[in-house]
């Protein structure tokens, strides 16, 4: 960050020199050395005034003419300018100039003009601020364009890690104040690139290497004679408990890769919840009730992941509430909030956050006991930022836990 913040510091100042050099030189030669009739006249007025007198009075002609002092009524502010010897500048209707001097020891007066004015520079003054902007933006420009080139490198980094590949070598340009950020970023992604390879070649070496062996122990525990069957009763569950958590650990890892593969179609969620619903009320005996602001609140999402998501918490609710689970649907603009509650013990607020880290478990009332790998709400959560919405704890009014899950609305 020094390193860019002093390259900046100096193209910004050598860019500011530069400018204030080329504009004063431009100004001296091109518009301060321009011809200007008026300005040359006043010159000639003062050679003029210092040379006659009273008794040697030039000629009069068409552009000069011999006044006398009293014949015109002055402004007093005129009057003490010819008095005290300088050179009067008045202009008539025309917007000509005249120049009135007094001749020294005397109270005549010699008068110049008609002349034209001095030309306006407002025109070129605003040219040469334009040249001077243009200046710096070019100056500028040289600066920017290498760190602009490693800026397009670092996106195309991101889009190929986004993508799981591996990002091919970039090249980095030497002028670029973060040059150095640019190829540890790309070492950096490189690795993770590496990391997620890695993790696809796990999943699928625990998807078919590990089930085969549980299926041959399964097989194994369910051929043994009757009098051991008690005994390998224990083991028959620590199979089953071992491929559920299997499947549960594989479904969390697929989530990584199945991002770039969903299928985005218009969802109905109050029917989607009311699906949900049907489906629990076959598992369970306890109270569901169900709230909506509306009819029909329609979503765009894939509606496998958001019928996992739901599945997921309304499971939880089912799992530690005592007697009831209360669902409600609030709508605002932009977003669908989906409220889901149970009146079970609750989660301590010091641990809102820790319930959606895999494979956390809070106490023993919500621990494997109950069936949890500490996944499922973990799921949730990662489903939920797919959608671009979120999912967040609190307490519930029926005294246990309340999920919010928020949807983003279809546009």
């Amino acid at each position: 960050m020094l390193k860019l913040l002093l390259s900046l510091y100096l193209a910004v100042f050598t860019s500011i020199v530069v400018i204030n050099q080329v504009s004063e030189a431009i100004w001296s030669h091109w518009v301060h050395s321009a011809p200007d009739e008026l300005r040359h006249a006043k010159a000639v007025a003062n050679t003029l005034k210092s040379t006659i007198s009273s008794d040697q009075l030039p000629q009069e002609s068409e552009t000069l003419k011999i006044l006398n002092m009293d014949d015109v009524a002055w402004l007093p502010e005129q009057a003490s300018t010819l008095v005290q010897g300088g050179i009067l500048t008045s202009f008539d209707d025309e917007g000509r100039a005249w120049l009135t001097f007094k001749v020294p020891d005397s109270t005549l007066l010699l008068q110049l003009g008609p002349l034209a004015p001095a030309a306006s520079a407002a025109n070129k003054q605003w040219i040469i601020k334009l040249l001077s902007y243009a200046v710096l933006a070019f100056l500028l420009m040289l600066w920017i364009r290498p760190l602009w080139l490693d800026l397009l490198q670092l996106r195309y980094i991101t889009e190929n890690l986004t993508q799981g590949q591996l990002p091919k070598a970039t090249r980095h340009s030497r002028f670029s104040a973060i040059s150095n950020l640019t190829e540890q970023i790309h070492d950096l992604a490189s690795q993770v690139a590496r990391l997620i390879e890695n993790q696809k070649l796990l999943v699928n070496a625990v998807s078919h290497d590990l089930r085969t062996p549980l299926a041959r122990l399964k097989f194994a525990l369910a051929m043994l004679p009757e009098q051991s069957r008690e005994q390998a009763s224990d083991m028959a569950d620590d199979v089953v408990e071992m491929e559920a958590m299997i499947d549960e650990m594989l479904a969390y890892a697929r989530l990584e890769f199945e991002v770039e593969k969903l299928e985005i179609t218009p969802i109905d969620l109050c029917e989607l919840v009311n699906d949900q619903i049907s489906k629990l009320n076959k598992l369970t005996d306890k109270k569901i009730t169900f709230k909506k602001m509306s009819n029909t609140v329609i979503i765009s999402g894939n509606l496998h992941y958001l019928s996992r998501a739901l599945q997921n918490i309304v499971q939880n609710a089912d799992k530690y509430g005592r007697s009831t689970i209360a669902i409600n649907i609030e709508c605002d603009k932009n977003n669908a909030y989906i409220h889901i509650e149970d009146d079970g013990d609750g989660i301590p607020k010091s641990q809102w956050e820790s319930v959606f880290i895999p494979f956390s478990r809070l106490d023993e009332s919500r621990s494997k006991d109950n069936g949890g790998y500490g996944l499922g709400l973990a799921i949730v959560r990662k489903i939920a930022t797919w959608h671009r919405g979120s999912c967040h704890v609190g307490f519930s009014e029926l005294g246990g836990a309340k999920f919010i899950l928020t949807l983003p609305l279809a546009n």
